[in-house]
């Protein structure tokens, strides 16, 4: 079987498999683009519902500095303290009680355990708490 070629030296059926390739590349990547959640529209945005639980704790806080975190522990703790981080910006939000000011974040359960140190200043309801802590410098 002879396959035909054409003056520049590539068959008929390479080039053939080359543009089949590449539409299937592009089928591909229309089916993701239009698949894809409009990150405008989506109703579900985790970063402004954080923004929203922590708005008036923000209000009661300085502009800028460090403040201290305590919160619940499990697979949740380490994304709640990052929201916390983002919904606080600019303030640096450190994961210890070793500051004049605490943040408490207890989600999804009521602290179970406070450091002795610490006392309740406001309690903003939704798992949201700010604390002082008496011992600190």
């Amino acid at each position: 079987m002879r396959v035909s070629s054409r003056p520049d030296g590539h068959s008929v059926r390479a080039r053939a498999c080359i543009v089949l390739f590449v539409l299937c590349c592009l089928l591909s990547t229309i089916r993701v683009a239009r698949d894809a959640p409009n990150p405008r529209h989506t109703s579900d945005d985790v970063s402004i519902r954080s923004d929203q639980r922590f708005s008036a704790l923000k209000a009661r806080l300085p502009a800028h500095g460090v403040i201290g975190y305590i919160g619940e522990t499990g697979d949740s703790a380490t994304p709640d303290y990052y929201l916390t981080q983002y919904a606080l910006a600019p303030l640096v939000v450190d994961a210890s009680p070793h500051h004049a000011i605490v943040i408490g974040n207890f989600p999804s359960s009521q602290p179970s355990h406070i450091p002795h140190d610490l006392q309740v200043v406001a309690d903003f309801g939704n798992g949201v708490m700010l604390f002082a802590n008496k011992d600190a410098d």
